[in-house]
């Protein structure tokens, strides 16, 4: 249990410290990383879904959850991540935060095209691996989220482990360096940027605090599902880890290309 520990604690502390962040110098560059990590974005949302799905009740006749508290906090995270409401030239509007990530490619010109195109299979019905094996975004792109997809038919403690110590308790202190190379470089990304911003505050401040306090109800104090919750959010770390290998290394900054990706 503690060399599993340790060794999730050490994941977590390399995604913070990953050279990905400052190799991020042009906005040729902040295409390439958005190109590859708006399926992160989108599979996030099928995890924290997987969650609220199990934890409430979105079926008609309504049933009460089982455990009214747990259900609370997976709400309150859904309402934020499907439904913020950001402030863009004065006007306040409701969408979900991969709404706001499409909309912030679209501002420094990223081929949003391979994520639409991956939705509206599956709106048409294709598998979301038939859909992923037949899409046109990046290969390590396509490799995380199956890795994501693969969690979801796991025990709900499992995916919340994934959820917690994969996902949101790594992301604020993940993408704070990113925010400051953004910044450091004067870089034309305001929604990224906000973005990256809102994520840092929301989750390090209300999400960070609710999806712990869900973990621990989840999993009771039970060594055998921490241990179970632990092992998987290694191999969701090491999945994230590979995937900011390969984006760190077909950087146009770093490689020389210059055209759009």
């Amino acid at each position: 249990m503690e060399s599993t520990t340790s060794t999730l604690s050490a994941l977590q502390a390399s995604l913070r410290t990953h050279s990905l962040y400052a190799s991020v110098r042009t906005v040729e560059d902040v295409r390439y990383f958005m190109e590859r990590h708006v399926a992160c974005v989108w599979d996030f949302m099928s995890l924290l879904k997987s969650l609220q799905r199990e934890l409430t009740c979105v079926e008609v006749p309504w049933r009460p959850a089982s455990d009214p508290e747990s259900a609370r906090l997976v709400n309150e995270i859904v309402l934020a991540e499907e439904s913020d409401v950001r402030v863009d030239h004065g006007q306040r509007r409701a969408a979900s935060h991969f709404e706001w990530y499409l909309d912030a490619m679209a501002e420094v010109g990223c081929d949003t095209l391979p994520i639409r195109a991956l939705l509206r299979d599956i709106r048409s019905g294709a598998s979301v691996l038939e859909a992923l094996r037949q899409s046109a975004l990046p290969a390590e792109s396509v490799a995380f989220s199956r890795a994501t997809f693969g969690v979801l038919s796991r025990p709900l403690h499992v995916r919340a482990a994934v959820f917690v110590l994969g996902r949101e308790d790594v992301i604020p202190r993940m993408f704070l360096p990113l925010v400051r190379a953004l910044e450091y470089e004067g870089l034309p990304c305001r929604l990224f940027l906000a973005y990256l911003e809102r994520h840092v505050s929301l989750d390090g401040e209300a999400h960070g605090p609710q999806s712990r306090e869900l973990l621990e109800r989840l999993c009771g104090g039970d060594a055998e599902r921490c241990r179970e919750g632990e092992l998987a959010a290694v191999e969701a770390l090491l999945a994230r880890g590979r995937l900011w290998e390969a984006i760190a290394r077909g950087m146009p900054s770093r490689t020389g290309v210059a055209a759009y990706t």
